[in-house]
């Protein structure tokens, strides 16, 4: 059973994770994927603050690098949530945080690449 507070985190943050699978639908769309291009795309931050429309940037790569992994999502620092994730990568501007407990079973499920 997912803890209801957990879950609308790890819902929230879902949402965002689509959002950045469009923008980049839109890029592939318009410049192709080279997984080493080093041109910077901005990303909503995926963290589960409901009010949070924060931007970050970050190569295609480093964004494919965290879509690897379906708990794993892209968060600006301070924005991660101790309760639901650990952080797994510090980066100077952004963080790579993975899903922990009944928000990693929500992530993994709502994962559009699965």
């Amino acid at each position: 059973m997912v803890d209801e507070d957990q879950g609308r985190r790890a819902r929230n943050e879902a949402i965002f994770r689509e959002v950045n699978e469009r923008i980049v639908e839109l890029e592939t769309g318009l410049t192709g994927y080279n997984r080493d291009d080093s041109l910077l795309i901005g990303f909503v931050c995926e963290c589960p603050r409901e009010d949070c429309g924060e931007m970050l940037e970050v190569t295609r790569g480093q964004y494919e690098a965290v879509r690897d992994n379906g708990r794993r999502f892209l968060v600006l620092p301070g924005h991660e949530d101790g309760d639901i994730a650990r952080v797994v990568e510090r980066h100077s501007h952004y963080l790579v945080i993975e899903k922990t407990g009944d928000a990693a079973e929500v992530a993994a499920e709502q994962d559009p690449r699965t």
